[in-house]
């Protein structure tokens, strides 16, 4: 299961609806653990099944449950992370809180 730490602002956001896409930089960690959970290419899984998730508060124990719809390679300048360099846009569903 993929288990994405957030920032207070950001868990918050996700929470509230404000915000269903949560961004993380191009990097050999993460395509690892996509390629792992089935996502070719980046795009919707086989089948349309959809990829569930955690998204926890730091690294506490309380935390959200999502599902992902999809992941598409996007320009990082126009996400919340602001860089200059391709980030994932990881696209979520169904978020609800957990612990």
């Amino acid at each position: 299961m993929l288990i994405f730490p957030l920032k207070k602002q950001w868990y918050e956001k996700i929470k509230s609806g404000e915000k269903t896409i949560e961004y993380r930089e191009v990097k050999p960690y993460w395509t690892k653990r996509f390629d792992k959970e089935g996502f070719t290419n980046f795009s919707i899984r086989q089948k349309q099944l959809l990829v569930e998730c955690k998204l926890r508060l730091g690294y506490t124990k309380q935390y959200l449950s999502a599902r992902i719809m999809k992941i598409v390679v996007v320009d990082g300048k126009d996400t919340d992370l602001a860089i200059d360099k391709p980030v994932y846009a990881i696209h979520l569903l169904d978020v609800k809180e957990v612990g």
